[in-house]
């Protein structure tokens, strides 16, 4: 699985660092905008919020792990891996891991920026950006999880028909309600909503899994 998983990081470690050099660029066109047309409060309060590099860094590491996701069906490197001496349970960690660990790294640097902007400007609420972050990071990565778990299902009703995959497709519904609920609904803190994303991401991750690994063909 390790083996696998390296071997992604490096293939795809392009891919991240353009992404995030695109969305800084961006950010910088915005903030160039507010420079030109907007007020100089307004541009001191974006500065000083401290969470729009970070969180353009994060949602750039999840545009490239839907790039990856694309990019390993389009060029079909799973039965690459398939070929190679590896456990089919090993093959089916590492297709969910990768664009996890992609968008964990940008979490990651997201945090460091944080950290650093906050110490030059000496902003208070530093935690509460980092939970903030966090909690955000964990929605994308449910996201990221949800679109593998609709691949396997297209895969199952390939297999099995319309009918076959009903049972499924409600499961992931559901899981998007639940979603909707843990962003939307009357929940107080945002440690505790994380939490919860958190555990509906590992719900989804297992069922991913779980459905790669009841598949009787690899060929599409």
């Amino acid at each position: 699985m390790w083996r696998l998983l390296r071997e992604g990081l490096r293939f795809y470690r392009s891919v991240l660092l353009i992404s995030w050099a695109f969305a800084v660029s961006i950010l910088l066109l915005v903030l160039a905008a507010i420079a030109v047309v907007g007020s100089a409060k307004d541009l001191a309060d974006l500065q000083r919020s401290g969470v729009q590099l970070p969180l353009a860094i994060l949602i750039a590491s999840m545009v490239a792990g839907f790039i990856t996701l694309g990019t390993e069906r389009s060029e079909d490197r799973l039965r690459l891996h398939l070929s190679l001496p590896v456990p089919l349970a090993h093959v089916a960690l590492a297709r969910v891991l990768l664009p996890a660990v992609l968008l964990l790294v940008g979490l990651l640097v997201g945090h460091l920026v944080s950290a650093g902007a906050a110490a030059l400007n000496g902003s208070s609420g530093v935690w509460s950006r980092h939970l903030m972050l966090d909690f955000v990071a964990v929605q994308l990565l449910f996201w990221l999880q949800l679109a593998l778990a609709v691949r396997e299902i297209v895969e199952l009703r390939r297999r099995t028909g319309w009918a076959g995959a009903l049972g499924p497709k409600a499961l992931v519904v559901a899981a998007i309600a639940l979603m909707a609920l843990i962003q939307l609904g009357p929940w107080q803190g945002i440690p505790i909503r994380a939490a919860v994303a958190a555990g509906l991401v590992v719900l989804v991750t297992g069922f991913t899994m779980a459905l790669f690994l009841h598949r009787t063909q690899f060929t599409r």
